[in-house]
């Protein structure tokens, strides 16, 4: 039989060790948490991204006699905030201008939907029959996603890259 008077109440070491487990697994919870909340703003952002190469892909189908230009143009870096480029859309353009349009629209979206987002085209290094759409955010450029070899793409990477056939 126990003896009652030894069992009175509980001791200060196992309110401790109580507290210490309750800490742990507090701090495993919110590292979680964090963890969920980086890879929810990747995810974001390569939806974004996908979105952009689509709109890019269906400007290319629409103005198929420069499809040659959307490759061999200088993309650049759009400028984030303000308005987009407007100017086919209050006037009249040729092929050549709805080009570079859709180039300053595609770089404006791409700098406006992501954190210092780009965008680019070109014939894929790997195989020049296929055509590489490429969409690269937090920094990371666009012609540092591909090479000869193929895609560099892996975890650590911030671009999205879509072949299209020819």
């Amino acid at each position: 039989m126990i003896d009652q008077s030894s069992q009175r109440g509980v001791g200060m070491l196992e309110v401790l060790i109580a507290l210490l487990v309750l800490a742990v697994g507090v701090l495993g919870f919110a590292g979680l948490q964090m963890t969920a909340l980086s890879k929810s703003d990747e995810a974001n952002y390569r939806a974004a991204a996908v979105l952009i190469v689509q709109d890019a892909i269906e400007r290319f189908e629409l103005n198929p006699s420069k499809r040659e230009s959307y490759l061999t143009s200088n993309w650049g870096a759009g400028s984030a905030g303000g308005t987009p480029p407007a100017d086919c859309i209050t006037s009249a353009c040729d092929a050549d201008a709805v080009a570079s349009w859709d180039i300053a629209q595609l770089a404006w979206q791409a700098a406006n939907l992501l954190p210092a987002g780009r965008v680019m085209a070109s014939n894929c290094e790997f195989n020049n029959q296929l055509i590489c759409v490429i969409v690269s955010w937090d920094e990371q450029d666009p012609a540092a996603c591909m090479d000869n070899s193929g895609l560099l793409v892996d975890e650590g990477s911030r671009c999205f890259v879509m072949e299209i056939a020819r």
